[in-house]
């Protein structure tokens, strides 16, 4: 191990577009908060480098302007155009060991969401519709990316930057290529990881002659990326750095063709170019949804799956059904912090006495909301003793559907729909739950089977990307087919096991717990995998470009 720090006495800056507790949107924001906070740990000088939107309070985090700013000539449209220089200032703060750099221009701090327009935003001007992408996205992850490399010249490169996703992925072709770069941080070196390869996760360039403003590259450099008529700088930064992505599970299924329609074809690309994609399943920071600690996790009761103690799981789960019986009803509510920026809809039976099934993320027909509401229907209407809570948000006609289905008679006492989201109710949620359901069409990862499992929520998964992790009748329950009958069937069978084997479950359910600690951890991801590929001789020499 000292060996490996010795070969990253310059650090790692991580550069993303989120992170825990700054920038929030997705799973993304714990890969670089945990990784970021691990390497810290191991002795690895760590940074994170973000966007200073606006919702970030600089004065309130008791950041520090730096004596650092410079200026970046990007397209004035969002097309071809002429330059306007962008100023750009930075903000240092700290968050335990790890330095936390937000790069401040009037562009990001104009930004109230990460990626979307918000309702004050469409407010302001209806033309920015709710949930719609910003319309200088591309702008946004030059001023990351450029921006993290000026600070590198001011400050003192790293030894690597670790870029994340399609917004930082040009980062390594501009260290390469761009002549104000190339030479002056010829000692650093580059990784991408994927997190999403889905379509239209790409960050792709449509228009040639934009790209080559954005960038300051020429065509030249540009054209190697090309897939589908657009710069796709997954593609192109695989030219110029190692790739990896957030499983083995989903590298295989990449990289073997099954999910080409999905990707836009981007591992036949990587095939076809010599692109090796390494997988490295995410590691988890127990200490917020470990249940033994509730000062740790905001729980008001303590219990612990590795001994089979769930008193404290009951109890937790009495508050939170009956504060939701008072917010879908006309009570006072006794709770109101569990459902700040949340609705309350359709019923559950507080104490009924069946299984309580449990989602947390987004509503979209990628997390298999479809199937899970064709599911649901059917064994509705089957009578089947089953209860079902929904945390989330996400495509309008899905929140609608879910709704719809919630005010069904056969779903009477027995589903209830949390629309929003807040990260203290969703631990009530995990810790409530006795079956959690994740009927992902793909899933690059996966972070809520493990919160799921450290509450003793045990897992029933779509075995895709990184969900094969799951192991059936092990440390949770897993079908093949994506469909509504395969998913009623999985339920099925954990059902037959809440009513019948109680004692089987028990024991899957102490083996889900202490696989968490075992395998997935940071600190066990980064010693296993992260730091062997950081120190990596192959990081010196990307594939040829």
């Amino acid at each position: 191990m000292s060996d490996v720090r010795a070969g990253l006495r310059r650090g790692v800056w991580h550069v993303a577009r989120e992170c825990a507790g700054l920038a929030e949107a997705g799973g993304l924001k714990d890969v670089v908060a945990g990784l970021s906070a691990a390497l810290a740990a191991a002795g690895v000088p760590a940074a994170v480098v973000l966007p200073r939107y606006g919702f970030i309070d600089v004065q309130a985090l008791g950041a520090r302007r730096l004596p650092v700013s410079f200026r970046l000539p990007l397209p004035a449209e969002n097309q071809r155009s002429a330059a306007a220089e962008e100023r750009v200032e930075v903000y240092r703060l700290r968050r335990g060991r790890v330095t936390v750099y937000l790069l401040d221009s009037p562009r990001t701090a104009a930004k109230r969401g990460l990626y979307t327009y918000t309702g004050a935003d469409e407010t302001e001007d209806p033309e920015k519709r709710r949930g719609t992408g910003h319309w200088d996205a591309h702008h946004l992850n030059l001023i990351l990316q450029r921006g993290a490399l000026e600070l590198a010249l001011a400050e003192g490169a790293p030894d690597l930057f670790h870029c994340h996703d399609g917004h930082a992925a040009l980062l390594p072709v501009l260290l390469r290529e761009h002549p104000r770069y190339a030479q002056a941080l010829g000692a650093s070196r580059a990784l991408i990881t994927i997190h999403n390869a889905g379509w239209g996760y790409h960050q792709e360039i449509y228009d040639p002659a934009f790209a080559e403003g954005l960038t300051e590259l020429p065509w030249t450099v540009m054209e190697k990326g090309v897939l589908n008529d657009a710069v796709d700088p997954l593609l192109l930064g695989g030219l110029y750095a190692p790739v990896t992505t957030v499983s083995e599970g989903y590298a295989a299924e990449i990289a073997s063709g099954a999910h080409e329609a999905l990707t836009g074809g981007l591992g036949g690309a990587y095939a076809s170019r010599g692109i090796r994609l390494h997988g490295i399943t995410n590691g988890v920071d127990p200490d917020g949804f470990d249940p033994r600690h509730p000062k740790a996790t905001g729980l008001r009761h303590r219990f612990d799956p590795s001994r089979g103690d769930l008193k404290g799981k009951e109890h937790c789960r009495t508050l939170l059904l009956e504060a939701f019986h008072q917010a879908s009803g006309s009570a006072a509510v006794t709770r109101p912090d569990l459902f700040a920026g949340v609705a309350c809809y359709g019923s559950l039976e507080p104490a009924a006495a069946t299984p309580l099934f449990t989602f947390v993320g987004r509503l979209t027909a990628q997390k298999g909301l479809d199937v899970l509401i064709a599911a649901l229907r059917e064994l509705f209407r089957a009578r089947t003793p089953l209860r079902i809570l929904i945390l989330g948000q996400g495509e309008r006609a899905l929140e609608e559907r879910v709704l719809r289905l919630s005010r069904e008679v056969a779903a009477a006492g027995r589903m209830g729909v949390l629309l929003g989201f807040n990260t203290l109710l969703s631990k009530y949620v995990y810790a409530a739950g006795d079956f959690f359901v994740i009927p992902s069409e793909y899933e690059p990862c996966g972070l809520t089977d493990f919160y799921a499992q450290l509450m003793g929520n045990l897992p029933v998964v779509h075995a895709v990307g990184g969900l094969v992790k799951v192991r059936h009748g092990h440390t949770g329950y897993s079908y093949r087919e994506h469909g509504a009958e395969a998913l009623g069937e999985a339920i099925l069978e954990a059902m037959g096991d809440w009513e019948r084997r109680p004692g089987h479950l028990e024991s899957m359910r102490r083996r889900a717990f202490a696989e968490i600690f075992e395998r997935h951890t940071w600190g066990r991801v980064l010693s296993d995998h992260y730091l062997p590929l950081y120190t990596d001789k192959a990081l010196w020499n990307p594939p040829s470009t």
